[in-house]
């Protein structure tokens, strides 16, 4: 009974999980944080290719080029870290020769693996968190205020603390699961399918008031934008996103090649 218990709270966890943006002022103690960070490294992984700076100090945050939610109590960089597996290999006697694109391959996915370990061991211990997607366009900031080497590369950031229950966020809509998991082959979607898609993320949305109460919206610079709050969805955001009107600053490889990556 009490197997089937923890294992219906460990689902409701993961399947009630949502963004935090508003904490409370109430301090992560280190026993908590290093609590979350121990089980964050039992993530699947074997070569160790990820490294976590943390922080309480928004200035720092700020300085590195993230702006952070203020009520966050931790702040995180989550990064791909070749210097500490080149350093091993040094001690015994070999020298690097992977192919570095492969490299940071495989620390994307110990660096992703590892952090949705410690999400869901925050959850559990009652906090929340938000993540930073556009740390990698920071690299040159982060590593100036963080002190970081070259071949060590951020991922993404993250803010954490204990949610403020005044905060009414939402889980957030997903595809349909048969519209992403599929049995033998890969299902080439339809115009149909890409309407189910964009229906069930653009409604579940608009219904939260999710662009609204944020008061998020990515601007067009090319074109007039005809489109309201109370008809900007998902999938207008996203598309605007990914859009070359939206792209800024410096391609993403030339950045990793600044940070001493071989991507020839």
């Amino acid at each position: 009974m009490n197997d089937e218990m923890s294992s219906k709270q460990l689902l409701h966890i993961i399947n009630n999980r949502r963004s935090i943006r508003e904490f409370l002022d109430k301090p992560v103690t280190n026993e908590i944080l290093h609590q979350i960070l121990e089980t964050g490294f039992k993530a699947p992984f074997s070569a160790q290719l990820c490294s976590v700076i943390y922080t309480r100090s928004q200035e720092k945050m700020k300085e590195a080029g993230i702006h952070v939610y203020p009520t966050g109590q931790v702040h995180l960089i989550y990064f791909i870290d070749l210097v500490r597996l080149e350093k091993i290999m040094h001690k015994r006697g070999h020298k690097y020769g992977y192919d570095d694109m492969m490299a940071i391959w495989l620390g994307m996915q110990d660096v992703v693996l590892m952090i949705e370990n410690l999400t869901i061991a925050a959850e559990a211990l009652g906090l929340g968190s938000v993540l930073y997607g556009l740390a990698p366009l920071k690299a040159d900031e982060i590593a100036k205020t963080f002190n970081v080497p070259k071949r060590v590369f951020p991922v993404v950031g993250m803010s954490m603390g204990y949610p403020d229950p005044a905060e009414n966020t939402e889980v957030r809509p997903r595809f349909p699961l048969e519209m992403a998991a599929f049995e033998d082959e890969y299902r080439h979607h339809s115009d149909a399918d890409i309407d189910a898609c964009m229906k069930k993320m653009d409604e579940g949305f608009i219904a939260q008031g999710y662009y609204i109460k944020n008061k998020t919206k990515v601007q067009l610079e090319d074109e007039e934008d005809r489109i309201g709050f109370d008809k900007y969805s998902w999938s207008e955001h996203i598309s605007r996103k990914f859009r070359s009107a939206f792209r800024r600053g410096d391609p993403l490889l030339m950045i990793l090649r600044r940070h001493g990556f071989n991507l020839e």
